[in-house]
């Protein structure tokens, strides 16, 4: 029996209250009996078992910073270089938050990681992707820069938002690359170029591991040890490779995706042989584009996030080594989510936390989360999630706590298994799946309604086109509508 973050009185009250409340009249003796009666399970913490040590990771994703949101800071920003940037940023007039429709801008991106650093003291930071704004170039040549001034102030801008992380928080930072983080466009990427040669040139996790940061000026993946955890490595991956709507820059007839999965082999390999766990990071997770499938209705083809042929790669990757994947770590979908994947042949099953967006730009209040760390085993032990409530519409919103997944869910570890648990909830209980979609878009109006809740509950399991066809229009999903 386990009751973490109580005293022994909480403890003694969960066990004998109901029993008191009705025996009062009895007396000393009866209560002396029933203490008797519940130390057999008493919690580990008082029987002389000290609780284990936890550690904590920030999770961010979806920053999507947008440098032109004061258009009149737009020709001193072309012209400064990026150690300026914080300077000018500062003397704008502008100081209101940036609000659906829009991504973030200054005064949001300084006020979420402000926020983020005023929670309980981590050890490391994950940041799984998606650093700049969407339709960049396009704007920014609306807002009076040039096509030939883009590529030099995109790159300012991923370095802008390092540094600020850096500087910020003062531990390691792990980043992800994202499908808009680009000087040549969304969903392209130039392996071996000078975006990612600068970028890799800022990253300090990368500063004393030479072969991580050559891989990284190759393609955006890489491998390192895990900051705080003995026999953990932290596998960055760049899925933008394996998206559908991936395009190289340039005219390179070379397959980095395929080269990226030999890569991820090679480790989990060596990471397995070694004794070691590994965690995933990554922008775009597996699977299936909940919100554009429940858009196209039920018959239609899902779309699925990444190139059939990588999922099946992945896919066999994971039934040799999913036994040593503690998380994978994404983002992209802007959503407070999760996906477990169970790989068939007995494999152990892989959990993937969706990280919701700082960006609001999809309707979503911007959030990050806490995730607490066994820091003996690696499990994940809780989930916290922090929200600005933008969507409530209050002149002065404030950071504040959401929820915790152990006590929104009552589960006591974020593990594949109980994620497949609460899969299977939140598809036959409706309560259940109303908490679910309350926290679906950090706490804004949520998208999953009575007539489409099947295409979200299904992504969280099915992760093939056909595979989610059939669980959206299966009989177990028959008769469920107007229930939530």
């Amino acid at each position: 029996m386990l009751w973490p973050n109580s005293s022994l009185f909480v403890w003694l009250d969960r066990c004998l209250t109901v029993k008191i409340n009705r025996m009062y009249q009895i007396g000393y003796f009866v209560l002396v009996i029933l203490i008797s009666y519940c130390l057999p399970g008493l919690p580990e913490a008082f029987a002389g078992s000290p609780p284990s040590p936890a550690g904590n990771a920030l999770l961010l994703s979806d920053l999507h910073f947008d440098p032109l949101a004061d258009p009149s800071l737009v020709k001193r920003l072309i012209d400064a270089p990026v150690s300026d940037w914080e300077t000018i940023f500062s003397s704008s007039r502008q100081t209101g938050y940036a609000h659906t429709p829009q991504d973030a801008n200054y005064p949001l991106i300084k006020s979420a990681l402000s926020a983020a650093a005023a929670q309980t003291s981590v050890d490391f930071v994950a940041t799984t992707g998606d650093y700049l704004r969407h339709n960049f170039e396009e704007t920014f040549i609306k807002a009076g820069g040039t096509s030939d001034e883009f590529t030099d102030f995109a790159t300012k801008t991923a370095l802008f938002v390092v540094h600020t992380l850096q500087t910020t928080f003062r531990v390691p930072v792990y980043f992800a690359l994202g499908n808009d983080d680009s000087a040549c466009g969304d969903y392209r990427v130039d392996p071996g170029g000078p975006f990612l040669a600068q970028l890799s040139d800022s990253l300090e996790v990368l500063k004393d591991h030479p072969d991580a940061a050559a891989d990284f000026r190759a393609a955006g993946f890489y491998e390192l040890p895990h900051p705080t955890l003995a026999n953990h490595k932290i596998l960055v991956l760049n899925t933008v490779l394996w998206s559908r709507s991936y395009a190289i820059c340039g005219s390179d007839p070379g397959d980095p995706g395929s080269a990226e999965m030999q890569w991820l082999g090679w480790q989990l390999y060596r990471a397995k042989t070694s004794g070691n766990k590994v965690v995933l990071m990554m922008h775009i997770p597996p699977g299936i584009d909940s919100y554009k499938s429940a858009h196209a209705g039920a018959g239609k083809a899902a779309t699925e996030f990444w190139q059939s042929h990588y999922f099946t790669q992945f896919l066999d990757l994971m039934k040799t080594y999913g036994s040593i994947v503690q998380i994978a770590l994404s983002g992209h979908t802007h959503m407070d989510d999760f996906r477990v994947l169970s790989p068939g042949d007995s494999a152990s099953p892989i959990a993937f936390r969706i990280t919701p967006a700082i960006s609001p730009i999809f309707g979503n209040n911007p959030g990050f989360s806490v995730l607490q760390y066994q820091v003996s085993t690696g499990e994940v032990s809780d989930i916290t999630t922090y929200y600005l409530d933008l969507a409530g519409g209050g002149a002065d919103p404030k950071w504040a706590l959401e929820y915790r997944f152990s006590t929104a869910y009552g589960y006591n570890s974020f593990s594949a298994e109980n994620l497949q648990s609460l899969a299977a909830a939140i598809r036959s209980d409706p309560s259940v799946r109303q908490i679910f979609a309350g926290y679906y878009a950090t706490s804004a109006p949520s998208p999953i309604k009575a007539e489409n809740w099947q295409f979200y509950a299904c992504s969280e399991t099915q992760f093939t086109s056909s595979d989610y066809g059939s669980c959206v229009s299966g009989p177990q999903n028959g008769g469920a509508k107007g229930d939530h």
